[in-house]
């Protein structure tokens, strides 16, 4: 049977692209070549199905777009074979490699390399193929320490390694790595650090940052970073914690919390002095470093106090009139403080039942939802149900039934194989009847092939309700073991993993599951549709399959909240 290629380039940074050899149009002529070559000596020896092309990625990890494509479509079935010009494109880490190797034998799969071109399924290529995948990884590790001491060397020589201007300072045209003082600037950067030594406060500072028209230092595009001309308390914070304005250089900035007496001589921070000149007073720098130690402590104390006060909902509640979301609120009463959750202050003038509900009542519903779900022994099974209802899959055994058109494909294919042989030394009536039942088997073979692509469709379907099954099912699992004693940002979590909103209705709400097919949709917006029915035309026992126009979710609950919190189970 004819081999599906999957055809994987890579290269490391754009030098490598627009080189000759081994450019991403060099290697996909290479193995184009390759794959026309195997098949004027081998007939119907394999076709490239696609092109995995990862630009400037680096293969010493496998976070890598394409190549998770390509892992994706091995398990699906739709390639069977990787096709590489060398093993160094694919993989550059031992670990990685066996990793790829094990789920290549799971899935009945292959790779090849053009260069190499040792047979993996004999103990002696296996080894040859290792050592190779070893020498790569000690290659690419050697050259990353080369590089790595290189780029200490220049930043104990007070030089930057690469990196755009900050503000205040343009970069020196002659001397690569090095500032010259951009006076208007300069004069910006002093006042940022006055605005904070007089009010103490990030956010103040910010407010009068944007009056005075202050911005952050915006130079277009940097790579692949998006810069934005506004300013944040955390990018003000960057700049009132960069040691460059004294004159100084820190090395090995990441690196200074940690324990510098296990990192190597090159990995341990420094500080050293600049090759440009300072614009900010060291005195009036050690300054906004403790109010901001301070502003630091403050914080957490706060976070670690207000764990009581934390919407657990928040970002997964929406209202099931406007869609727009419900957001965490509170109202300070005469003895105690009122958690709720309400309209943002740009949907509150619309005429939705609910504006503002209990926090404390439909975070217990949700819970009682959850808890409950978790002792249902047969929830799982009703989820799987459901979905399948929706998405129209039906049950069925994939593999084996895949495997058993595949073995008739190849019993026809040899009978057609047969039957043309045998051509020349047939009589005019054998030669008759030989055409006969070419054409029949002929018949049968687009019949089988065209139902082996419709079934790798079915799989799609059927991987997609298992996926959804098991994120469910490990959902509720770390739900079970952590939320009790997690603290309010970690329930946050959990709860998130698991739901993907609870859509708040007149008749009650409706809590939609996180499914696998739904993770890859950016900026996914529910299409809610306003119920009409009051609660009396409702019959309590009915569950929604869907509470609004998306079917990629999963409606499994509902109760009642009415507006002054009692709660009523339907």
């Amino acid at each position: 049977m004819r081999l599906k290629l999957g055809a994987y380039i890579r290269v490391s940074t754009e030098e490598q692209a627009s080189a000759i050899e081994g450019s991403l149009d060099n290697q996909k002529y290479r193995l184009k070549a390759y794959t026309d070559l195997k098949n004027s000596q081998v007939k119907n020896w394999g076709e490239i199905v696609d092109y995995y092309i990862d630009d400037g990625f680096s293969a010493k990890d496998t976070r890598r777009p394409a190549y998770q494509r390509m892992m994706s479509d091995i398990k699906k079935g739709k390639v069977d074979l990787i096709l590489v010009t060398d093993l160094s494109r694919l993989s550059r880490n031992i670990y990685d490699f066996c990793n790829l190797m094990d789920e290549l034998e799971k899935n009945e799969a292959q790779f090849l390399s053009i260069k190499e071109q040792f047979d993996s399924t004999t103990p002696a290529g296996k080894m040859m193929i290792y050592n190779m995948i070893n020498l790569a990884q000690f290659e690419r590790e050697q050259i990353s320490e080369r590089v790595a001491l290189g780029a200490h060397s220049r930043a104990m020589r007070g030089l930057m390694n690469g990196a755009r201007a900050i503000l205040g300072y343009d970069k020196h045209e002659d001397k690569p790595g090095s500032y010259i003082v951009n006076e208007d600037e300069a004069k910006d950067v002093r006042k940022i650090f006055r605005h904070f030594l007089n009010t103490g406060s990030c956010a103040k500072t910010v407010k009068e940052l944007t009056q005075e028209e202050i911005r952050p230092k915006l130079s277009g595009k940097f790579g692949k970073l998006k810069i934005n001309d506004k300013w944040t308390c955390q990018t003000l914070t960057n700049l009132l914690s960069s040691a460059a304005y004294t004159g100084f250089h820190e090395v090995n900035k990441k690196n200074k919390k940690k324990d510098q007496s296990r990192l190597k001589p090159h990995q341990q921070y420094k500080l050293v002095k600049a090759t440009w000149p300072a614009i900010v007073p060291q005195a009036e720098f050690d300054l906004a470093q403790g109010l901001l130690a301070e502003a630091k402590k403050l914080e957490r104390v706060r976070l670690e106090g207000a764990e009581d006060r934390f919407y657990i909902l928040s970002g997964i509640l929406r209202c099931g009139e406007c869609g727009s979301p419900m957001v965490g609120q509170a109202a300070h009463g005469e003895k105690q403080v009122h958690k709720y959750y309400g309209h943002t202050q740009a949907h509150r003038n619309t005429d939705c039942q609910f504006h503002r509900v209990p926090a404390q009542d439909v975070e217990a519903a949700v819970l009682d939802y959850v808890w409950a779900a978790i002792q249902d022994a047969g929830y799982l099974g009703k989820i799987e149900t459901n979905i399948r209802q929706m998405r129209n899959v039906k049950s069925l055994n994939v593999a084996r039934e895949k495997r058993s058109m595949r073995e008739q494909l190849k019993n026809i294919q040899t009978k057609i194989d047969g039957l043309l042989l045998m051509q020349s030394q047939a009589s005019p009536e054998a030669l008759k009847f030989a055409m006969k039942t070419f054409e029949i088997l002929s018949k049968e073979k687009v019949e089988l092939e065209d139902r082996l692509l419709r079934m790798s469709h079915d799989v799609d379907h059927e991987e997609m309700v298992k996926d959804s099954v098991g994120m469910i099912k490990e959902g509720l699992r770390d739900f079970q073991r952590g939320f009790a004693k997690a603290k309010g940002s970690m329930k946050k979590r959990l709860l998130k993993k698991l739901l993907k909103q609870v859509v708040m209705m007149p008749e009650g709400f409706h809590v939609f599951m996180e499914l696998a097919d739904t993770v890859e949709i950016p900026n996914h917006q529910i299409k809610l549709v306003r119920f009409e029915e009051s609660k009396e035309q409702i019959s309590s026992l009915a569950i929604a399959q869907k509470a609004s126009g998306d079917d990629s979710n999963l409606s499994v609950f509902r109760s009642d909240i009415n507006k002054i919190g009692d709660r009523v189970w339907t």
